[in-house]
Parts: structure tokens; C-alpha cells; sequence
């Protein structure tokens, strides 16, 4: 028995109307999540060879929203839902990415005998997805095609469940009862018009943001997803998951980012889902800063706040990304090369609606100008009127709106400004299209987005700080916070050098950034991440806790916890080793897919500014360095990367990793290792094998 685990995946034709199941068993290798879509994109859409991978809303391209065995088993933090798909979104060229997104859907999927959902096709007219237990139908969309995600859940909900209290009026659904309501995702009008900055969103303002997804559910004439069931899941270890929880919370008290009275995903506990209905409460991160308006230099995040909170029901209300649009950022700071139109101050991670407003200002973009602003009153840019308009243009495509919804760096490389502003600093995209988020002085962070399509998303490592970066102490030193994390980097806990940070003179290649030892950090990062937080799918806001925010010391439940709840839920008798090994499997898929797309080590590159003085945003800059034999915190605020350092931190990278030096690809020692031969043949088949 797959503890854990509902046993089957739908799988849906949108083009044939074909409603079928795939048996979990087949892909239980991959854990869950992304592993599971990655390995069920290569069977269905990399194996057949009929397509390139090249666009996005080929109606070839395979959709899958995934949970993790996590999910429903009361896990704080496995409910997320992983999206995986060529994603729209990227630049220059629409890439194999994933994201995800909390709430309930993942755990009402479970409930109703699901592991997940598996999309392909294009419906001839809109349509939507409606999941009762094992009852699946494939319903007309028509009536919900133009309406906003609030209106449109509304109307499924109804259809569905009618208008029952949530959690107090029982209903029945088939000859069981329950007082849910189906969990629904679902798109916009801004993904209905196939914009590549569209978001999937679930309930009341979860967003799956990057890759533009939206998009790819508009383009199969899809508008939703709804789920509700009945069921359960069975777990190995019920009292193991109980005890565990209680050994977290008892031991390691966490600080959570909400006020009193907010809410959390299922069935989380970590309380920081700050919206919990349709219309009023307040939404959280990039909705939260997205309408921005005007900013302080050093402002954090500011502005009435019911002001923010409007400008967020704007934006999933119409379903649009608030990572590739936003208008500000997280805070505003002075940085070298900023644009003298901004008084030298950039946002943190400055977006298409800050980009807009530099045009404007100096005086590219705007009526009649080289650049047309119809429909948008750029004079009023820093009202929510203006946001309203900014979304209906693009999901209208009227005016400027044609070419902003066709993605930003495709916008800004139409307007013939691409290699001026990127050289400039002014756009901050890392590489892929992905706004810079966190990318230095943490560099795995920073290496993630050029070896992946976009923004890897992950914490984990960030709080290794002097500073005690998010939540951690500042009572330790770097060779305290060293040595306990050393021990924690299965199977590279014989290496401490791979926490060294140094980047400057000799010791960044010998012992630092660019060295061998750096490429293990990254190794185990996006294993560590491939396994427990993309195919488990825990939240990474929650898990891993590296480092203690209580009273005991610097040593944080993190990667002890994770490990404890898979054991408890699933019964495996795999080792920590194990699990990581598992990792770099699902790596290791992911890889071969964006080879089978072409990619090849000349195009992992990051864009110009991140060689340049002003790469890193002074905050928490404070990182672990090995120097003369001695460990110390340094201050890098002004850390940026040298070309040669990263050609040679890819080597090494490659190298470790067992792919080809000279191409990045993966070998086919390494595949077999790993148990996949047919993923080697393929690649063998299309000569994307590497040497």
C-alpha cells in the first residue's frame, strides 16, 4: 500500500474529451509534486516527439497540478499544489519551469482519491474541470469566460455545492456528506486572453505566480478547476505525525509574519494567509506591495495599507502576475547605475509597472511618444484607477496592452531597448525573465536562476547570516553556525567549506563562490528542494528552518523535521541519504526536459548587472567566509560576480553533478545510475547526450 498516497492521477484530454487515471505507483519513484509532473510531462509530452517544446500554448504542452503524499495527512506546510508546464513566461524562450501554490486544493484533491491533475489538449470553447470524488466531468465554460476569479468561483461554487457555510452546514455530495466547498483554481480574464503574465488562482488570492500558467489554461480554453471529496488519506504512522508535530512546537517556537486573527493554509502552522473570504481581509506578498504607488527611499513595503490591500484584490481579481508586473518593490534603496529619472533609488526587484513609469519619465514612453501608452493615463500612475486600466489593456491586448501582454523582457526587446537596459542595471532580471528576488549575496540563490528557467524560490539558505537573516539568532559565530550546519548536508557533511561566501581575490576560486566546494551547496540545495519541497511539497516559508528563532541555541529542527513527518507518513524505510538521492533524480528529470528544449551550457548566463557593482540589495548581507584559516562574518553588501568565476563555478558544477563539461548535459552513467536509462536513450536519440 502506498501509504500517503490516493493511489491515482486524473488525467484529462481537453482536444478528445478522454477522462482517465494514471496509477501513482508508476511515477512513486519521482516523491510527488514537481517529480511526479516532470516525469509525467516526459512520458506524454517529450517521449512522443511530435513537438519542439517551443511554445507554450501548443496544445501539446502538459499541465499538471500535483500534490505531494504530504498533503492531507496534517503535515503543517505539505498542501501545496506543484505547477509544472513549459511556462510562457520565460525569456527569450518559453522554458520547462514549476511553481506552486498553497490553500486547500491539494488536501480536497486527496480527499476526493486524487494525487493530482495531468492537462493536455485545447477544448474547442471554454470549459471547466469539475472533480466530485471519483466523478469527472468536463463542463461548459461559456457563462464564466470574461468574469473575474471571485465571480467566477462563485458561480462553480453554487453549481457545485450551492451556498452552504463553510464548516458549519452539511451537504451532501453522492451518499456522503460535507460541510466543504470545492476548492477551485482558476484564471482571470488576463489569463483567458493567453497573456504570458498570467497567474492560476485558488480561493481567495493563493497565486501560482511566475511562469504565467494563466496563460497556458487559457490557452486550452480552460477556466477552472474545481475539486471537492469525501475521502481520506491513510498514513504509516498516525502517532508519529502527532508526535512530531509536537516535537516542533515545543521545541522550536517560530515567529510568523501575521496579525492576530489571519489565517493559514491547510493545515499549517504557520499563520500567515492574511485573506480568508472572496471580498475584504488582506492578501499577502507580491499582492501585498504590488499597487506600491508612491515609495520613501528606505520604505518598506509602504502606503495606506487599505489602499495596498485594494490594489491586491485588483490584481487576482483579474488574474494577473504580480511578480513580472509589480510597480515597486518589497523596499526602495539608492543603487550604482540607477536611473537619474528615479533620483538613483530602484526598487528591490523592480517590475513591468515600475519599468513603464521610468519610460515615462524620461520621456520614451507616453502620448504620443516612441513608445505609445494608450489606453494607460500615465499621469495618474500611482492610482488604483491606473491598475485597473493597466489589467484591462493587457487582457484586452488594446494598445500598449498588446505588447505588455506578450511578456515584459518581449516588451522591452520590441521597443528596442533590451540591451541598453539590461547592460544599465535598470533592468534587474537575473536570467530567464525572472525579476531579481534574494538572487545575492546568497549565491546559491543566484545559480538556481541561471541552471533553472526563473526564480527558484527558495529560502532555505538565506537566513545563514550574521545578521540572523529571517527569524535566526545573532548570538553565534560563523564557525558556531559552520559547524551546525556542516552536520546537516547529508551526504556533503565532510565539506565545511561549501558555506564559505568569499568572493573576493584568490579565495573565491580556491575555497569560495566560484570553487568545487560551492558547486556541493548548490548540489544539495536544489536536491534538498527537489525532494522535500517540490515533490513533498512543504511551503518553504515554512520548512527548512536551519536555524533556531527560539531560546535553545542555534541548531534549527531542519532537515531532522522534514525527514521525521515522510517516515511518519509513508512508512519508507529510506535514510535521509536516500531521500536526497531521490532529489537529484527529480534534478536530474527536470534537466534532460530543458535539454530535450534545447538548453546547452553557453545560454546559462546571468544578465549583465549582476557582474556590476550594485548586483546585490544591501539587506542581510552579512555572510559565513574562510579566510587565512579562520572563519568570520563579512559584510557583502557590495558583492557582484566575476565572468570568469562563474564559467569555472560551472565546470566544477557540471562535473559534480555527472553531466558533460562542455554542453551541461547529463551523461548516461549518471542516468543509469539514477534508474533512467530510457530518459539516456531519448536524450541519446536526439544526440542530446552528453559525452
Amino acid at each position: 500500500m502506498l501509504y500517503g498516497y490516493a493511489g491515482k492521477i486524473l488525467k484529462v484530454n481537453l482536444t478528445t474529451k478522454d477522462i482517465g487515471m494514471i496509477d501513482t505507483a508508476k511515477y512513486e519513484e519521482f516523491g510527488g509534486g514537481v517529480g511526479m509532473g516532470a516525469a509525467i510531462f516526459w512520458d506524454l509530452a517529450v517521449v512522443p516527439g511530435d513537438w519542439d517544446l517551443q511554445d507554450a500554448f501548443d496544445p501539446r504542452n502538459v499541465i499538471s497540478l500535483m500534490s505531494g503524499p504530504l498533503a492531507g495527512t496534517g503535515v503543517p506546510g505539505g498542501g501545496r499544489t506543484s505547477v509544472c508546464a513549459i511556462a510562457p513566461e520565460t525569456f527569450p524562450a518559453p522554458l520547462f519551469h514549476r511553481t506552486s501554490f498553497g490553500g486547500r486544493f491539494a488536501m480536497m484533491l486527496k480527499f476526493a482519491g486524487w494525487d493530482g491533475v495531468v492537462i493536455h489538449g485545447k477544448a474547442d470553447s471554454p470549459v471547466w474541470i469539475n472533480i466530485i470524488n471519483d466523478k469527472v466531468t468536463i463542463e461548459d465554460g461559456k457563462h464564466l469566460w470574461g468574469l473575474d476569479t471571485f465571480e467566477a468561483q462563485d458561480e462553480i461554487t453554487s453549481a457545485v455545492s450551492g451556498r452552504t457555510r463553510f464548516g458549519q452546514q452539511w451537504q451532501q455530495i453522492g451518499e456522503d456528506y460535507t460541510t466543504a466547498r470545492p476548492q477551485i483554481v482558476c484564471i482571470g480574464p488576463v489569463g483567458e486572453s493567453m497573456t504570458r503574465v498570467a497567474s492560476l488562482i485558488h480561493g481567495s488570492g493563493v497565486a501560482a505566480r511566475t511562469g504565467g500558467f494563466g496563460g497556458v489554461f487559457g490557452s486550452k480554453n480552460l477556466k477552472a478547476v474545481s475539486v471537492i471529496g469525501t475521502g481520506g488519506i491513510e498514513v504509516a504512522d498516525p502517532a508519529g505525525i502527532v508526535d512530531t508535530r509536537l516535537w516542533h512546537t515545543r521545541n522550536f517556537p517560530r515567529i510568523t509574519y501575521a496579525s492576530p486573527g489571519t489565517g493559514s493554509c491547510m493545515p499549517c502552522i504557520n499563520n500567515d494567509r492574511k485573506r480568508n473570504s472572496y471580498y475584504g481581509g488582506e492578501s499577502m506578498c507580491a499582492e501585498e506591495y504590488w499597487y506600491m504607488g508612491k515609495q520613501e527611499p528606505g520604505q518598506m513595503m509602504g502606503g495606506d495599507r487599505s489602499v495596498l490591500m485594494r490594489g491586491a484584490d485588483i490584481a487576482v481579481r483579474w488574474g494577473i502576475c504580480t511578480w513580472a508586473t509589480k510597480f515597486g518593490g518589497a523596499i526602495t534603496l539608492p543603487m550604482p547605475n540607477a536611473p537619474a529619472a528615479f533620483k538613483g533609488m530602484v526598487p528591490m526587484e523592480p517590475g513591468m509597472g515600475w519599468y513603464i513609469k521610468y519610460l515615462y519619465e524620461i520621456g520614451e514612453l507616453g502620448p504620443g511618444k516612441k513608445i505609445e501608452s494608450h489606453p494607460l493615463p500615465m499621469d495618474q500612475w500611482d492610482t488604483l484607477k491606473f491598475r485597473e486600466i493597466f489589467c484591462d489593456a493587457i487582457a484586452r491586448r488594446v494598445g500598449i496592452g498588446e505588447d505588455l501582454a506578450e511578456g515584459f523582457l518581449e516588451a522591452v526587446n520590441k521597443w528596442g531597448r533590451l540591451e541598453e537596459d539590461m547592460n544599465a542595471g535598470t533592468l534587474r532580471l537575473p536570467a530567464w525573465g525572472a525579476s531579481w528576488h534574494h538572487s545575492l549575496p546568497e549565491v546559491c540563490w543566484a545559480y538556481s536562476y541561471i541552471f533553472m528557467s526563473g526564480d527558484p524560490v527558495w529560502h532555505g539558505f538565506f537566513g545563514l547570516s550574521g545578521g540572523g537573516g529571517f527569524g535566526g539568532p545573532a548570538t553565534y559565530t560563523a564557525e558556531e553556525l559552520v559547524e551546525t550546519m556542516t552536520k546537516k548536508v547529508v551526504p556533503f557533511d565532510d565539506d565545511p567549506l561549501i558555506f564559505s561566501n568569499s568572493w573576493k581575490g584568490k579565495d573565491a576560486f580556491k575555497t569560495g563562490i566560484y570553487s568545487p566546494h560551492k558547486a556541493k551547496m548548490l548540489a544539495w540545495a536544489r536536491r534538498y528542494a527537489g525532494f522535500y519541497n517540490e515533490a513533498m511539497s512543504i511551503c518553504e516559508m515554512l520548512l527548512p528552518s536551519f536555524i533556531s528563532s527560539g531560546p535553545k541555541g542555534i541548531a534549527g529542527p531542519s532537515p531532522e523535521l522534514e525527514y521525521r513527518y515522510y517516515k511518519a507518513v509513508t512508512g519508507s524505510n529510506e535514510t535521509f541519504a536516500d531521500t536526497i538521492e531521490t532529489g537529484r533524480k527529480i534534478w536530474n528529470m527536470e534537466r534532460a526536459i530543458r535539454v530535450m528544449a534545447g538548453r546547452h551550457r553557453d545560454q546559462e548566463k546571468f544578465a549583465p548587472f549582476m557582474h556590476m557593482p550594485g548586483a546585490t540589495f544591501p539587506i542581510g548581507g552579512s555572510k559565513p567566509v574562510y579566510v587565512n584559516g579562520k572563519w568570520s562574518f563579512e559584510d557583502q553588501n557590495d558583492l557582484y560576480l566575476d565572468r570568469e568565476g562563474v564559467e569555472q563555478f560551472k565546470t566544477h558544477f557540471y562535473r559534480l553533478e555527472g553531466w558533460d563539461v562542455d554542453s551541461g548535459w547529463p551523461t548516461r552513467k549518471t542516468l543509469e545510475e539514477l534508474g533512467m536509462k530510457k530518459v539516456a536513450d531519448v536524450l541519446a536519440s536526439k544526440e542530446r547526450l552528453g559525452a
